[in-house]
């Protein structure tokens, strides 16, 4: 014989031959039964492999049922809210950052929450192959943040204001709920000249209901803002032109001194959606004590409780890329058993004659 063989044999399974003798069960060799083994094992390897690259490739790429979405038959029954609202508000997204985050910081950006922008680009001095970049000529330096920013939003102004309706800017150490902030945005036309954020009180000499957004939560500016502020940030009488100092606080005063409303983006309870911190700060009201920098600065009472928190949150800022994937898990595939659904509708659309902004109520100093 040139080589073993595994014999099945069993009486009961297989009948008897004329002769009387039982007949012989097939025989499989035992090196035919090793290499069906190995393939098979071999094709769930490779199996295993290619989900797990597209896996982790999926997040570089557009949500394809949000692309989808955004070609569909506005009267379509099947459309999701979301879905509608990706359609109807079209959101830039910039994100600040460096060749040195490109890949600990920026790249985990576009896995996540970036892939739910109409369209993302990221603002830094090299290009990236993984990335969709814009090549800014000012320098890494935190100091000319400010100059980084004039040069950006004037660059998407002149060569991308068509391709949304609102324009973003966040840092790269940011999360944002793409849902939630069109959802915000839906009442208000983009031909407004207003901008969002999370509200700052100006310090020192200022005018009267002047105020800044935080850099780090970000902000986001309607199309007719990103107008006026990239044809009159030039003036010199309106807005700084070295490129020093903080940016955020030089964007707010440029957009006071040019015109543009600071909005309002807390919910219908005055509960905030945008938070430069993390949500904890918001939750607890142990945490911190009311000496802390927040309670102090805010443009708008501050508080800390479990019902302090808006339940449609736009963004928080101190997000690093582990976290960034949590929030991505609980809000995107998590799930909870007999959640009951709550029924969500579109909020009535806002005149711009029939704006209201209320003026600061924090009397912390």
């Amino acid at each position: 014989m040139d080589g073993e063989y595994i014999t099945v044999e069993n009486p009961s399974a297989f009948g008897a031959a004329s002769s009387g003798k039982l007949r012989a069960a097939p025989r499989i060799r035992t090196n035919h039964l090793a290499l069906l083994t190995l393939l098979l094992v071999s094709l769930v390897i490779i199996l295993y492999a290619y989900w797990d690259v597209m896996v982790l490739t999926a997040g570089a790429l557009p949500l394809a049922r949000v692309a989808i979405s955004s070609s569909r038959d506005p009267n379509d029954s099947n459309e999701t809210l979301a879905e509608q609202l990706y359609r109807e508000v079209r959101i830039l997204c910039w994100v600040l950052t460096t060749p040195k985050y490109h890949k600990t910081r920026a790249v985990h950006v576009l896995r996540t929450w970036g892939k739910r922008c109409n369209k993302i680009y990221f603002m830094t001095s090299e290009p990236d192959d993984e990335l969709p970049t814009v090549v800014l000529t000012k320098p890494d330096k935190y100091e000319v943040l400010w100059g980084k920013t004039k040069e950006a939003f004037t660059h998407i102004h002149e060569q991308m204001r068509d391709q949304a309706d609102w324009f973003l800017k966040a840092d790269d150490d940011t999360y944002v709920f793409l849902e939630n902030l069109r959802y915000m945005l839906y009442p208000y036309s983009p031909e407004t000249s207003i901008y969002f954020g999370f509200n700052y009180k100006m310090v020192g000499n200022h005018q009267k209901n002047e105020s800044y957004m935080s850099g780090g939560s970000g902000y986001v500016l309607s199309r007719e803002a990103l107008r006026i502020f990239a044809e009159g940030q030039n003036d010199t009488t309106k807005c700084r032109q070295e490129d020093d100092h903080a940016e955020d606080v030089e964007m707010g005063r440029c957009l006071f001194n040019l015109g543009v409303k600071a909005g309002d983006s807390r919910d219908g309870q005055l509960r905030n959606r945008f938070y430069p911190v993390a949500p904890f700060v918001a939750l607890l009201s142990g945490n911190m004590g009311l000496d802390f920098w927040l309670y102090k600065y805010a443009y708008y009472n501050a508080r800390s409780c479990m019902d302090c928190l808006s339940e449609y949150p736009v963004a928080f800022h101190y997000v690093n890329n582990e976290q960034l994937y949590v929030y991505e898990y609980f809000n995107y595939q998590f799930q909870l058993a007999g959640r009951q659904q709550v029924p969500e509708r579109l909020p009535k659309r806002i005149r711009e004659e029939d704006l209201v902004i209320p003026e600061s109520d924090n009397t912390v100093t």
